[in-house]
């Protein structure tokens, strides 16, 4: 059983210019000590799913359908009690913005103490002993004198450290990671993905949301890729990077700058993401895909399973976020299964008879084979 199971999930937003789908029947699993980064442009509804997770969507968001279980126990229509509970107790969320998430009138020492003692039986002295601790864990110097410092004597990393810190205030078995790097220079930002990537080794699971694909590539064990609401593929990270099977993620990966990249120009999808109040027909991703055909306006294309082997070639560029953890993942092989992606090109019954010809080129490969041979 996973640590966390979304299935058919189904997201509204009542406004007076229509009812928006921000999360379409969406479905996902998230295993104990996992790492999956959930991408996609911004409106794909990334954050709008996180917040499911934890029942945080703002009036006038509702979950309409679908089911969250966690650790086996349904959280949609949960009491309030059982919510306060679960929200920084057994899952952590990690906001995008800690100046909006740090109140700037409490030292961050208190702030931290007080998630301690709303979510342990810890009173007092002890629970700030606790938040000093949570601190130190974080990686923030002299941790006894900065809890007596408040928001503003922060920097946007060390904030953000602080942040982590109040979510693992509960000992949580899963850390939602709302775009946690953005704002961040590339060094704090590394710095912040070694902090998650020691505690996820403590089999903490996460779910990373963003959207830069080269964090994505470096820290995560799965990825899922989300388009106007909907997710359009799922595989792991070496697949995904080496082997992208659905247009979008293929342009995706085609925009990301590469070291030694000879364009002019980095490539960009053609549009813009659609209205959800409402939709295209058909495949959403259509009025911008260059491989649509007549068959793609009329039919939703479902979730399928595709062939996982992992390509390497030259013939065109995803960049180098593709090194590392990506070409582990893909030469320690992935069950076909796992790799799945929503378009019609995989469906059987379905009238497409073009084929998807993109490929994807890793930085560093020609390095590897010259110390290969």
């Amino acid at each position: 059983m996973a640590l966390l199971e979304v299935e058919d999930l189904d997201v509204r937003f009542y406004t007076e210019g229509g009812v928006v789908q921000a999360v379409d029947d969406l479905s996902y699993t998230l295993d104990r000590g996992e790492r999956l980064g959930i991408v996609g442009e911004s409106g794909a509804g990334k954050t709008v799913t996180a917040l499911a997770v934890l029942d945080l969507l703002d009036d006038p968001g509702r979950i309409e359908g679908g089911s969250i279980r966690f650790d086996g126990e349904e959280i949609v229509g949960a009491s309030p009690e059982r919510l306060r509970r679960l929200r920084g107790g057994e899952i952590g969320m990690v906001f995008q913005d800690p100046e909006t998430a740090l109140n700037p009138v409490y030292t961050v020492g208190e702030q931290v103490a007080e998630a301690v003692r709303v979510h342990t039986d810890r009173e007092g002295e002890a629970a700030h002993d606790r938040a000093v601790a949570l601190l130190d864990r974080v990686g923030i110097p002299d941790p006894a004198t900065r809890a007596t410092q408040y928001p503003h004597e922060f920097s946007g990393g060390m904030a953000q450290r602080v942040v982590v810190a109040m979510a693992l205030a509960g000992d949580p078995d899963l850390l939602i990671a709302d775009e946690p790097t953005t704002g961040l220079d590339v060094t704090i930002e590394a710095q912040l993905l070694d902090l998650l990537d020691d505690l996820a080794a403590d089999d903490l699971a996460v779910q990373l949301v963003s959207h830069d694909l080269g964090v994505v590539a470096g820290f995560c064990d799965r990825v899922l890729v989300m388009y106007a609401g909907q997710a359009v593929e799922r595989a792991s990270v070496g697949d995904l990077f080496y082997h992208p099977r659905h247009p979008y993620t293929a342009g995706l990966l085609s925009a990301i700058p590469r070291i030694g990249d000879d364009r002019d120009r980095l490539a960009t999808i053609p549009g813009t993401t659609p209205d959800l109040a409402s939709p295209p027909p058909g495949c959403r991703f259509h009025p911008r895909c260059p491989y649509a055909e007549d068959a793609c306006t009329k039919r939703d294309p479902p979730l399928v399973g595709v062939d996982s082997e992992v390509r390497r070639t030259s013939e065109s560029g995803a960049g180098e976020a593709g090194n590392g953890k990506a070409r582990r993942a893909s030469e320690s092989g992935a069950d076909a299964s796992d790799h799945q992606a929503a378009c019609l090109a995989y469906v059987d019954d379905a009238d497409f008879d073009g084929d998807l010809d993109f490929f994807v080129e890793v930085a560093g490969d020609e390095d590897d084979a010259e110390a290969d041979s």
